[in-house]
Protein backbone atom coordinates (compact mmCIF):
# COMPACT_ATOMS: atom_id res chain seq x y z
CA UNK A 1 0.00 0.00 0.00
CA UNK A 2 2.65 2.18 0.92
CA UNK A 3 4.58 1.91 -2.49
CA UNK A 4 1.34 2.68 -4.34
CA UNK A 5 1.21 5.80 -2.16
CA UNK A 6 4.34 6.71 -3.39
CA UNK A 7 4.26 5.75 -7.21
CA UNK A 8 0.76 7.66 -7.34
CA UNK A 9 1.60 10.58 -5.62
CA UNK A 10 4.53 12.36 -7.21
CA UNK A 11 4.92 15.65 -5.94
CA UNK A 12 2.83 15.05 -3.30
CA UNK A 13 3.93 15.97 0.44
CA UNK A 14 2.73 12.50 1.50
CA UNK A 15 5.42 10.99 0.20
CA UNK A 16 8.35 11.60 3.00
CA UNK A 17 5.50 9.96 5.09
CA UNK A 18 4.58 7.10 3.08
CA UNK A 19 8.34 6.21 2.49
CA UNK A 20 9.19 6.53 5.94
CA UNK A 21 6.23 3.93 6.56
CA UNK A 22 7.27 1.82 4.18
CA UNK A 23 10.99 1.39 5.70
CA UNK A 24 9.18 1.16 9.05
CA UNK A 25 7.25 -1.49 7.86
CA UNK A 26 10.00 -3.30 6.25
CA UNK A 27 12.44 -2.61 9.57
CA UNK A 28 9.94 -3.92 11.96
CA UNK A 29 9.72 -7.40 10.28
CA UNK A 30 13.70 -7.11 10.55
CA UNK A 31 13.82 -6.85 6.67
CA UNK A 32 16.58 -4.34 6.95
CA UNK A 33 18.69 -4.60 3.84
CA UNK A 34 14.79 -3.44 2.19
CA UNK A 35 14.33 -1.10 4.74
CA UNK A 36 17.75 1.01 4.41
CA UNK A 37 16.76 2.45 1.38
CA UNK A 38 13.71 4.13 2.35
CA UNK A 39 14.99 5.43 5.50
CA UNK A 40 18.17 6.87 2.85
CA UNK A 41 15.33 8.38 0.75
CA UNK A 42 13.90 10.37 3.42
CA UNK A 43 16.95 11.51 5.04
CA UNK A 44 18.48 12.67 2.06
CA UNK A 45 15.28 14.05 -0.80
CA UNK A 46 13.70 15.18 1.58
CA UNK A 47 15.77 16.62 4.74
CA UNK A 48 13.35 19.35 5.69
CA UNK A 49 10.82 16.56 6.72
CA UNK A 50 9.89 16.58 10.22
CA UNK A 51 10.90 12.55 9.77
CA UNK A 52 13.93 12.93 8.42
CA UNK A 53 15.99 12.79 11.79
CA UNK A 54 14.00 9.33 12.88
CA UNK A 55 15.00 7.97 9.05
CA UNK A 56 18.54 8.84 10.02
CA UNK A 57 18.07 7.05 13.56
CA UNK A 58 16.32 3.94 11.67
CA UNK A 59 19.41 3.87 9.04
CA UNK A 60 21.30 3.83 11.45
CA UNK A 61 19.44 0.82 13.17
CA UNK A 62 19.32 -0.52 9.75
CA UNK A 63 22.60 -1.01 9.35
CA UNK A 64 23.73 -2.11 12.28
CA UNK A 65 21.21 -4.75 12.17
CA UNK A 66 23.11 -5.98 8.52
CA UNK A 67 25.95 -5.87 10.84
CA UNK A 68 27.83 -2.48 8.89
CA UNK A 69 28.91 -1.59 11.97
CA UNK A 70 31.25 1.45 11.33
CA UNK A 71 28.55 2.71 8.87
CA UNK A 72 25.94 2.61 11.20
CA UNK A 73 27.70 4.85 13.63
CA UNK A 74 28.31 7.46 11.21
CA UNK A 75 24.82 7.31 10.23
CA UNK A 76 23.91 7.33 13.89
CA UNK A 77 26.73 10.64 14.20
CA UNK A 78 25.21 12.22 11.38
CA UNK A 79 21.33 12.54 12.98
CA UNK A 80 23.13 15.50 15.75
CA UNK A 81 25.35 16.89 13.30
CA UNK A 82 22.25 17.29 10.88
CA UNK A 83 19.09 17.48 13.17
CA UNK A 84 20.90 19.92 16.34
CA UNK A 85 16.85 20.55 16.89
CA UNK A 86 15.65 16.94 17.30
CA UNK A 87 13.48 15.75 19.71
CA UNK A 88 14.50 14.37 23.02
CA UNK A 89 13.39 11.40 22.62
CA UNK A 90 15.17 10.97 19.21
CA UNK A 91 18.62 11.84 20.48
CA UNK A 92 17.96 9.43 23.15
CA UNK A 93 16.98 6.63 20.70
CA UNK A 94 20.04 7.75 19.21
CA UNK A 95 22.61 7.40 22.17
CA UNK A 96 20.77 4.42 23.49
CA UNK A 97 21.73 2.79 19.67
CA UNK A 98 25.06 3.95 19.98
CA UNK A 99 26.02 1.96 22.97
CA UNK A 100 24.08 -1.00 21.97
CA UNK A 101 26.33 -1.12 18.38
CA UNK A 102 29.61 0.05 20.44
CA UNK A 103 30.41 2.71 18.36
Amino acid sequence: TFRQIIQSASGDRIIPDATFMLGESLFLRQNYGNAAPSFLEVSTKYPNSPRAPEALLRLGQSLAGLGEKETACATLQEVDRKYPRATSSIRQAVEREQKRVGC
